[in-house]
């Protein structure tokens, strides 16, 4: 104790969890008028200089997170989003065509994987147990047997996977069909 009454830790004011007087300290030091809005360690230092409490990191952390002027002008630090490609819209069932995995997967009577073929005009779909370890001539054979000996032709494919992966499927396909 001080002389004022304030309980002391290490010179600073020890703040107890009780009367949220540490969500005041923090408005005060966040949303004071002349300062406003600094990021997290700004703040913490600012605050730590004359006041300490348990978890006061934590809570500086929480309470700058939930500042909704801090989240909008908060700079991105990712790449700028691509512009969307929209879908093209199929003719006749079967004709467009989404092939996705279904990846780590616990392992099941020894697949870890799901491929699941689905049609975009009648959402019809088709899954396929497999491995993680499938290889582009497997994909291939299961794709004649359960989607081509059926359907025919298909004139697009969208995939989870990039389009070098849709590349080389659409090859491997053609030479397995002599196209």
């Amino acid at each position: 104790m001080d002389t004022l009454g304030l309980l002391l830790k290490n010179d600073k004011i020890y703040i107890p969890p009780a009367n949220n007087f540490q969500i005041h300290i923090l408005q005060y030091h966040h949303d004071y008028i002349l300062i406003g809005h600094f990021r997290q360690n700004k703040i913490l230092k600012l605050i730590c200089h004359g006041y300490t409490w348990p978890a006061l990191c934590v809570n500086v952390k929480k309470f700058c997170n939930s500042c909704i002027n801090c989240m909008r002008s908060k700079p991105q630090y990712h790449k700028p989003y691509r512009t969307l490609k929209q879908l093209l819209v199929p003719k006749q069932p079967w004709n467009l065509i989404s092939i996705n995995f279904i990846e780590k997967l616990p392992s099941s009577s020894g697949y870890n994987m799901i491929l699941a073929i689905i049609d975009q005009l009648s959402k019809q779909a088709i899954f396929f147990l497999t491995v993680d370890t499938i290889t582009l001539h497997e994909l291939e054979k299961l794709f004649i047997i359960h989607v081509f000996s059926k359907h025919s032709v298909l004139s697009h494919i969208t995939s989870n996977h990039e389009s070098k992966f849709i590349s080389n499927f659409f090859w491997s396909l053609e030479t397995a069909l002599d196209m």
